[in-house]
């Protein structure tokens, strides 16, 4: 069978010795001509076709007799295929062909007889030398000639013959495999001996494949091994065997590769789709790093590794230096399916304390752990049968998993139980999202909007919530008949009197909860006793990510964990059994956009957060629901940041915070196209991880420039900013702002390019200093003579700068002297009265009794 699609036509042939076309137009399958009595039964067919109408098309047919036959015929309205009143089908033999060109005057035959004394086993066309190729396993092994065979006439012996073939013609390259198991790289004008001869084959060679202009060979041999050869170094680069069986072992295959997408389609019994270094086109994307989406990026301090899972239950190991891969592992999760292994999608991953040991939780409910530098599972474990694995932890001593079966599932994490205990079913829906504080706490949060503090240690929950309804704590029920009344979030409820209801669908605008307190109490006046009722007319909030800021203290006023909510919100909560609630930010600037990753540096100063959209926001937390406030240093952020700096007219995510001074949005850019995952932090080399919907994992800068792409084709460097390919064509202003470290054309037409808007120059970003650089020396030459005044040289002093830079930015006491407030009129007189009074009662001891020196009076009464 071959296809014909500039006329969108089939055609086939069978061991009835015809040829039949089929009309595919318009999804239909109709049959349109049939050629019958051939003189052998065809058994290979190429199609050619050209992108000038006035060429005509070829189809090469070799048979089992040894001979090629092309057709040849105009694609002009379809040629002899084109509808036509009143036949709807032509039936013609091969010998009218010969005979009777007139019963078919739209197509032409050419014959050349007797080419081979064996089966034709594969024809092609070579269009630069305009040749018919074809192959025999014969010693006359391989033909090149034009369609007249007069003028081109080269014939390739090999002793056991050809089997398939394979030419690059922009390089001129013509390889060849046959039964004697060897790969033959030849140049086409020079028939009598081969170029390099590859050996390493067990089985005959079935089929060939050409990449980088014949300087990569993929060979595929009866035995179902795939070879890759370089053919500059005459080596095998790889050997791939892990065709699956099922295919079919003793059935012959049939291959066919797609130059556009890489693929190579191998069939027998069954169909199975092999991707040969897929060619991608560098305006458009990068590169992928899975071939489905990312679930989790993870960074290991110890090994200085980068750890990617993705849907396709695969496992890599990546080195961020040189972006090479340092291990893979394939089909990580497995199940089986009719008798088959399918792989299953990894969902979780996290490490061992000791970072030496990595556990992923995958869609079916299987946990597994890994030795991530060799590619070994340790050991199995499972949660329950076909459910998600939605969050793992692996604390000092236990694994703990979190999913859809709506409880914690706890393992030891030494020995090889694979099943473990499970810890109270508090939750009412599947858990979404968790998040876990050693030694300390465990938060969990499910699809309908509850939130669960535990105690890590004891594994029981001290504190329920309602993220819809932040200020609703729900009373927690420890007697197991009373844990049937809890399953609803509104059941049983008691309302905190210190605490005032605050809806989290309204966005913060103050930055404290001070003021959001206030109003909150005025409108609780107002709804009374019908807080439940509306609070069970809400619609609950599904909570898709959450994080620990660890370095926080476990205190009540304190906000150590972050929730995000669908409407965009982000919530803090405090994990103390007194705290609750502290407060929200919104963290998305896009109607129907929210937080799906979070990501945070060692010391929590910064908030790295990932939306649906594809958008990074970078926030700094410093102060942002804490008791004790620290001095922030601006011009060293607007330094590191340039989203900070002043712009002519302010984006959409500058216009989205102006009411929320904290916490401080640093940086907001657009990384993906799709829905970004999961997202990791490499504080020593200051570069961001994201993980997307998209397939890739990109490497950023802090500050926001882009660098690269986990598993890209551009070579790898991490000195180079670049755009991505497919984001910088719908990037906004504020993106590229970022993406050029704050570099912004502002030209007025008529007018000197200055811009006056930038408050960061050149100096100040090349030696990372703010404001203008003080004279050498930077202490002055306080300690020289000054010079004679001349009036050729006057001295000269430097006023232009109201200030000297170097204490511009240093807090300092004032040299004024203070200034003391004059003492009020009632309190002076007050105080003349007490000192009369108490002069005329030591009077008379005064005067009987010896002198005694008056003690000093203190400064405050002397200054009186």
């Amino acid at each position: 069978m071959v296809c014909m699609p500039d006329v969108n036509i089939v055609v086939t042939s069978s061991t009835e010795r015809d040829l039949r076309f089929y009309d595919c137009t318009a999804k239909t399958f109709t049959l349109k001509i049939i050629i019958t009595s051939w003189e052998y039964m065809i058994c290979t067919m190429y199609y050619q076709y050209h992108k000038d109408a006035n060429e005509k098309c070829i189809l090469i047919c070799g048979d089992v007799g040894g001979n090629v036959r092309i057709l040849l015929f105009s694609p002009v309205k379809r040629g002899p295929f084109r509808n036509q009143a009143g036949r709807a089908l032509i039936q013609l033999r091969h010998v009218d062909l010969q005979r009777k060109p007139q019963v078919l005057p739209e197509m032409r035959l050419v014959e050349l007889q007797r080419v081979h004394s064996e089966w034709v086993r594969q024809v092609s066309f070579y269009a630069s030398l305009h040749c018919v190729v074809s192959c025999a396993t014969c010693a006359d092994s391989l033909l090149m000639c034009d369609l007249a065979g007069s003028k081109t006439h080269n014939m390739f012996r090999v002793d056991k013959g050809i089997q398939c073939f394979a030419f690059d013609e922009e390089a001129h390259v013509l390889v060849t495999g046959g039964p004697d198991c060897a790969v033959r790289v030849w140049n086409p004008f020079v028939p009598t001996r081969p170029g390099a001869v590859l050996t390493g084959h067990r089985a005959a060679i079935t089929a060939l494949v050409l990449q980088n202009s014949g300087q990569t060979i993929y060979s595929l041999s009866r035995d179902r091994v795939i070879k890759v050869w370089d053919v500059q170094g005459q080596v095998c680069v790889q050997t791939y065997i892990d065709i699956p069986s099922q295919i079919g072992e003793r059935t012959p295959i049939s291959a066919v590769y797609n130059k556009a997408t890489r693929e190579l389609i191998l069939a027998a019994m069954k169909i199975a789709v092999l991707v040969l270094d897929e060619q991608l086109n560098p305006q458009h994307t990068d590169g992928f790093t899975h071939s489905r989406a990312v679930a989790k990026i993870l960074y290991n301090p110890l090994f200085k590794v980068v750890i990617t899972c993705g849907m396709d239950s695969i496992i890599i190991n990546w080195d961020p230096v040189t972006g090479k891969r340092n291990a893979m592992v394939r089909d990580a999760h497995t199940r089986l399916l009719h008798g088959e292994l399918i792989p299953v999608e990894i969902t979780a991953a996290c490490f061992d304390p000791g970072w030496q040991l990595l556990v992923t939780g995958a869609r079916n409910g299987t946990l597994k752990v890994w030795n991530f530098n060799t590619g070994l599972c340790l050991r199995n474990m499972a949660i329950e049968h076909m459910c998600e694995v939605t969050n793992c932890f692996w604390v000092e001593g236990r694994i703990l998993a979190v999913g859809w079966n709506r409880h914690v599932t706890e393992f030891e994490d030494t020995g090889t139980a694979s099943s473990g205990k499970s810890w109270e079913t508090r939750h009412s829906d599947d858990v979404l999202a968790a998040a876990a504080r050693s030694p300390l706490s465990l938060a969990t949060a499910s699809y309908n909007s509850e939130l669960l503090l535990w105690k890590l240690e004891t594994g029981q929950p001290y504190r329920r919530f309602s993220c819809t309804d932040p200020m609703l704590r729900i009373k927690m029920h420890y007697k197991k008949r009373d844990v049937s009344r809890t399953t609803s979030p509104t059941a049983t409820t008691t309302r905190r009197a210190s605490t005032p209801l605050l809806s989290t669908s309204a966005r913060l605008s103050t930055p404290t909860v001070g003021a959001a307190v206030h109003k909150a109490r005025a409108r609780r006046v107002s709804l009374g006793a019908a807080l439940p009722a509306r609070a069970q007319a809400m619609r609950q909030l599904a909570v898709h990510a959450m994080i620990f800021l660890e370095t926080r203290p476990c205190t009540m006023h304190d906000a150590a964990l972050m929730v995000a909510l669908e409407n965009g919100q982000v919530q803090g909560w405090s994990d103390h059994p007194a705290g609750g609630f502290q407060g929200s930010f919104q963290g998305v600037h896009t109607v129907g956009d929210y937080v799906s990753a979070f990501a945070t540096d060692s010391a929590n100063r910064f908030l790295f957060t990932g939306t649906t959209v594809g958008y990074i926001k970078v926030w700094l937390m410093t102060n942002y629901l804490m008791q004790e406030q620290v001095h922030v240093n601006m011009p060293e952020l607007r330094v590191q940041f340039p989203f900070l700096w002043r712009d002519r007219i302010e984006g959409r995510a500058k216009r989205a915070v102006r009411d929320q001074p904290l916490p401080l949005l640093l940086s907001s850019y657009r990384a993906h196209l799709r829905s970004i995952t999961t997202m990791a932090y490499i504080e020593h080399m200051k570069l961001v991880l994201s993980g997307s919907s998209d397939y890739s994992v990109r490497v950023w800068r802090l500050s926001g420039e882009y660098l690269q792409t986990l598993g890209s084709f551009v070579p790898w460097t991490l000195d180079t900013t670049r755009f991505p390919p497919d984001v910088k064509k719908v990037a906004s202003f504020t993106t590229f702002k970022v993406w050029r470290s704050g570099w912004v054309s502002r030209y007025v037409p008529g007018q000197v390019e200055v811009d006056h808007l930038r408050d960061i120059t050149e100096q100040e970003l090349r030696t990372k200093t703010y404001g203008t650089t003080p004279p050498e020396p930077l202490l002055g030459r306080y300690f020289e003579l000054p010079a004679r005044p001349d009036r050729h040289d006057p001295i000269q002093l430097d006023d232009s700068l109201h200030t000297i830079p170097l204490y511009a930015h240093l807090r300092m006491a004032s040299t004024q002297p203070v200034r003391r407030p004059p003492t009020p009129e009632l309190v002076r007189q007050t105080r003349l009265r007490n000192m009369r009074a108490k002069k005329t009662h030591f009077e008379p001891s005064a005067v009987a009794s010896a002198p005694t020196p008056a003690p000093a009076p203190s400064r405050a009464r002397a200054n009186e």
